[in-house]
């Protein structure tokens, strides 16, 4: 089987042997175009030939792109399995270019690699920034090709918001005024904000459980930025558990996540997303977590938590359109995002978590409170029963992330599961690194 061509970003190798060589296609095509992928038992001409996978193969491709990629990079490693023949695919990217491998500064040039030549890379060192050109580039599209409503929507938000000083809806001077439309035509990011047939894709899903393997619900839209934001939000505020909470006048209703924590990190997904390669953003409803999938890589050596605890500025990926949700308030651009949404999960003990991967950012808030299981033995206790709804849902959870669902201690979570295979209720099948656990 063929499953490609070798190109600018993709690189074939015939087996993990030929490490070196890829080490060194991974920084040319990191220097070209921020982001790639790498096979490992596929040849030249993109068949799929296979080659041995044991144990400590990923780890030793992990540790040699530690120890070869300056600066450091965090990829994805798979291993697939396809028509019987196993191969693996290194996937990446990175926006601290240069990038060096052992010392040498290479770039890709079709599907070879060269050295790059001493104007080349202080051109690259002037020209590298985490902001994308991409959305200032113009299109042929005009002011007709825009979504009115969407438009007047802004508009009215920005106003009432003191972020417009405009006294009266006049389009092609709001147009001029926020920048994305010149010389009579629009730029990419208006078209992405505000296109008729923009092509923005959004995955909402609501799963069984809290693997992605069985889905109760699934739409696939496209469109323009802002109104699949609205999409976006509506979908989870509307599958999400409300309670109600009796003041001195009348009853409040309080989502089970903050929904000011959901709309931050919704907004955030759509603001930073890397939309020179046609994204498609996600967000999933599991029994245990919300999860929001961003396209757009992080930055390289931050998370969350420096942004939160070291009060750091925001990287800006796409100026433009974060400048204009900016104005009807759907985001701040200070780079507080992060703190603000801590601020109010903490507000309703409300925890998340995020995660890394070659292409996007995972941000995923916890489920605590949502019961789907009903009792299936009298004996257990409360915190038992607990355990074994979040065992049934996910047989792979480990006993750590057991531990941050239920707020306890690794300890405590031990002592429960030790209780429940003594009850005979579950069991462990294979080992604790890469076992399972059984439902009896």
């Amino acid at each position: 089987m063929i499953i490609g061509f070798e190109s600018e970003t993709v690189e074939f190798k015939l087996t993990t042997g030929e490490k070196n060589e890829a080490m060194e296609s991974i920084a040319a095509i990191l220097n070209k175009h921020c982001r790639g992928t790498v096979y490992f038992g596929v040849d030249d001409s993109g068949f799929v030939k296979g080659q041995q996978v044991s144990d400590s193969t990923k780890k030793d491709i992990s540790r040699i792109i530690n120890d070869s990629i300056e600066p450091r990079i965090i990829p994805t490693i798979e291993v697939l399995t396809i028509e019987q023949r196993t191969i693996i695919k290194v996937s990446f990217s990175g926006h601290n270019r240069p990038y060096a491998v052992n010392g040498k500064y290479l770039i890709r040039t079709g599907s070879e690699n060269r050295k790059m030549s001493q104007d080349e890379l202080k051109r690259l060192i002037k020209n590298s920034d985490y902001s994308s050109k991409w959305e200032e580039e113009l299109t042929n599209y005009k002011a007709d090709d825009l979504d009115d409503e969407a438009l007047k929507d802004f508009y009215q938000s920005a106003k009432e918001c003191g972020r417009l000083l405009m006294k009266k809806y006049d389009k092609e001077k709001l147009l001029s005024a926020i920048e994305v439309m010149h010389g009579g035509y629009i730029n990419n990011g208006g078209y992405a904000l505000f296109g008729k047939n923009a092509r923005i894709g959004l995955k909402l899903a609501s799963y069984a459980t809290d693997n992605k393997v069985t889905f109760t619900d699934l739409k696939l839209l496209a469109g323009n930025i802002y109104n699949l934001l609205s999409d976006a939000l509506d979908y989870v505020l509307n599958r999400i558990n409300w309670r109600n909470e009796i003041g001195s006048r009348k009853r409040k209703e309080i989502p089970e996540i903050p929904e000011r924590a959901l709309r931050e990190i919704i907004v955030n997904a759509f603001a930073h997303a890397d939309y020179a390669t046609i994204p498609e953003i996600e967000i999933g409803i599991h029994p245990g977590k919300i999860e929001i999938y961003n396209p757009g890589s992080f930055p390289d050596d931050l998370t969350p938590l420096d942004f939160i605890s070291r009060n750091l500025p925001s990287y800006k990926r796409n100026r433009l359109i974060l400048d204009i949700l900016f104005r009807s308030r759907d985001v701040e651009k200070s780079g507080t995002g992060f703190q603000r949404v801590n601020d109010f999960c903490k507000q309703q003990n409300v925890t998340w978590n995020y995660r890394k991967e070659a292409h996007g950012f995972f941000f995923e808030f916890i489920r605590t409170n949502v019961q789907i299981n009903v009792q299936i033995n009298k004996e257990l206790t409360d915190a038992e029963q607990n355990i074994f709804n979040l065992i049934q849902n996910n047989e792979g959870i480990s006993k750590a992330e057991m531990a941050v669902r239920i707020g306890k201690s690794e300890k405590t979570v031990q002592r429960i599961v030790a209780s429940l295979i003594k009850k005979q209720v579950i069991e462990r099948e294979g080992s604790n690194k890469s076992g399972f656990w059984k439902v009896l």
